[in-house]
């Protein structure tokens, strides 16, 4: 019984009914597939995964109309960037961190907030 719960604890894959309602859905015209590149684009976006060929060609070919794919990609990016792994990731500066030091102060050790309160008297 343990085993089993620590089994399905584990399980990361889709379930077979998952796996059945998206190929019903992409036999309709391929939907859930072309539904799913603009998400999968986001993740490799983060370095997650990599995008085939196909997908590729895909996620471009939507952007070329009227920007669907990349506006379908939004949601999923916004969602991956306030993951907890991804707010202090190296390589990624906010903005803060861009901004000059104030007046009188060291500018900032890479990765070091920038917005710092003056002290009183300065």
């Amino acid at each position: 019984m343990a085993s089993q719960q620590a089994e399905t604890a584990g399980h990361k894959g889709m379930t077979a009914a998952g796996m059945f309602w998206y190929i019903v859905g992409c036999i309709s015209f391929g939907a859930a597939y072309f539904a799913k590149v603009p998400i999968k684009k986001a993740m490799a976006d983060f370095g997650l995964v990599h995008l085939t060929g196909a997908e590729t060609f895909w996620y471009y070919l939507g952007c070329v109309f009227f920007g669907a794919n990349y506006f379908a990609k939004l949601p999923a990016a916004k969602a991956l960037s306030e993951l907890e792994q991804f707010r202090s990731a190296p390589g990624r500066q906010l903005e803060a961190d861009s901004r000059p030091a104030l007046p009188g102060q060291p500018p900032a050790a890479p990765g070091e907030d920038t917005a710092r309160e003056q002290e009183p008297g300065t």
